[in-house]
């Protein structure tokens, strides 16, 4: 049987979660703003003074989303995004619902050899030119939701306790739709299986979307992650233009003219 990731623990998931919440009490501690109680499902962590939304981004992988098949039959957004939401519901749909059924069908290539269409059919939908941007836009700011992405990198400077890096949404959405290329995943060995994810590279793979399977409860999972030092360092390549505003908080492009603290 092909080797299979080490699933993320209980005591891993909730360091994770723990570790996103003080992000975000620290920046919005830092720029007068309140952390975002709202649904579950938003993709606001903090609101600003001036009532502006950011995602708070740190960790080495940033995870964009995590969805169910129920979740992209009823999201609107997802539905009106060309045919992205209906392709991922078929490459969901391509794995048995039985997570016992699945592991045997793993031993065969079963599943993943049906998944190969599906998923070949979502990488050249993202790739359109006018579905790139827009992708972008769902999936990390929820549309209109999110005004910006904030950046607390993986690495501090040692005279710092924090920093974070504040982009605008259409600089963010500009600069990926540009410079990331659009691909299938392809198999590096035996045991692997070509076509088994959408990909976004640069010159090395720095972005998938695929189906979570490593965990019986987390089975038949569209998820979409960008690696966050290649993504980080990207947008701050791309926006030479920076303000830095206190110690800690500095601004790139759009956002030094929209953002403003207190």
């Amino acid at each position: 049987m092909p080797r299979r990731k080490r699933a993320m623990d209980p005591d891993d998931a909730r360091f994770k979660k723990m570790t996103g919440h003080v992000r975000e009490s620290d920046f919005a501690g830092l720029i007068g703003g309140t952390v975002y109680n709202g649904s579950h499902i938003d993709k606001t962590d903090v609101t600003d003074a001036q009532g502006y939304g950011h995602s708070i981004k740190g960790g080495t992988w940033w995870q964009i989303f995590l969805y169910s098949r129920n979740r992209l039959e009823t999201n609107t957004e997802f539905q009106n995004l060309g045919n992205v939401g209906n392709l991922m519901i078929r490459c969901i749909d391509a794995l048995p619902e039985d997570w016992d059924v699945y592991q045997e069908e793993c031993e065969k290539f079963l599943a993943k050899r049906r998944l190969q269409e599906p998923m070949r059919l979502l990488m050249s939908e993202i790739r359109k030119p006018h579905i790139k941007p827009a992708f972008f836009e769902k999936a990390i700011f929820n549309g209109e939701e999110v005004d910006y992405l904030t950046v607390r990198p993986l690495y501090i400077p040692r005279d710092k306790e924090t920093e974070f890096h504040i982009f605008a949404k259409k600089d963010v959405v500009d600069i990926l739709s540009s410079n990331l290329d659009v691909q299938n995943s392809k198999a590096r060995n035996r045991t692997q299986t070509d076509d088994q994810k959408v990909i976004f590279r640069l010159e090395k793979n720095v972005g998938e979307v695929e189906l979570r399977t490593d965990r019986r409860e987390k089975h038949r999972l569209a998820k979409f992650r960008l690696n966050s030092q290649s993504i980080f360092q990207l947008l701050t390549d791309n926006l030479p233009e920076r303000n830095e505003l206190t110690d800690e908080i500095i601004c790139y492009g759009d956002a030094i003219r929209t953002f403003s603290l207190r």
